[in-house]
């Protein structure tokens, strides 16, 4: 069946992970900041050490329930690791820093990425299906925007809008149902086999698997085989193989 879309993953695929550490670096500044402020005073370590575990509790979710966790639950998960006060206006002014200081520390474009969209564009519909931690998707397009690319896609599915992570089904076909596609006719692209490439072929997708991020924030554990139709390690391998599934090539 032809393709007629082309669903692309966010992080370490349409983007790497760099500026990770510069982002955690900025949420634990403000956060000891706003303790200072309530009169409380943390250790950096502490502040680490319940970052840590915030990050824990996301990917116990993420993996066991399909979803992930709003902003404001992480907040009011890390709130309770420090056993800090119950104070409203304190957790909303870190949920802001935590979500927007990717927009001061942003990732990377990949290389190439834009040049492919710009030419995938013209032959197929383009959507974003991406999993969300600290970062919302509203975030996200705003990334998308200072990058110029968010015309290019006409369906989000980010999970914390949606409620659903991949690899739940309802993660895909809010975006497909966006674009007005049947899963076999379309394919997406992402870098974790559990999550982009199981979910995508358990519905009947076509997949491509990315593994041009070398240096990932977050350990993937992806096997070493892949059940994608395609594995790539650039972003102008993406036209070659989309046109193969496609019949064109």
């Amino acid at each position: 069946m032809p393709i007629k879309a082309v669903t692309v993953d966010f992080w370490n695929t349409l983007f790497d992970s760099s500026g990770g550490l510069d982002r955690n670096n900025a949420r634990l500044t403000t956060l000891l900041k706003v303790c200072d402020e309530m009169g409380y005073f943390v250790k950096t370590k502490e502040i680490e050490r319940a970052l840590e575990a915030s990050w824990k509790y996301f990917n116990d979710v993420w993996t066991k329930e399909a979803k992930t966790p709003l902003p404001l639950e992480l907040v009011e998960y890390l709130w309770n690791e420090l056993k800090l006060p119950d104070v409203k206006e304190a957790k909303l002014k870190i949920v802001e820093a935590f979500s927007t200081s990717i927009l001061s520390n942003p990732p990377k474009l990949m290389s190439g990425a834009k040049t492919v969209l710009d030419k995938l564009s013209s032959q197929y519909k383009l959507a974003i299906i991406s999993d969300t931690g600290f970062s919302p998707g509203s975030v996200l397009r705003e990334l998308l925007r200072k990058e110029d690319l968010e015309g290019y896609f006409s369906a989000f599915s980010f999970s914390d809008e949606t409620g659903a992570a991949k690899p739940s089904p309802e993660a895909f076909f809010a975006a497909l149902n966006r674009l007005g596609v049947e899963p076999e006719e379309a394919v997406h692209i992402g870098d974790i086999e559990q999550t982009d490439i199981l979910g995508a072929k358990k519905i009947g997708m076509r997949a491509i698997r990315f593994s041009g991020d070398e240096y990932p924030f977050l350990p993937k554990n992806n096997p070493k085989t892949t059940r994608a139709d395609f594995e790539v390690k650039t972003w102008f391998e993406i036209i070659d193989a989309v046109e193969n599934l496609d019949g064109k090539r």
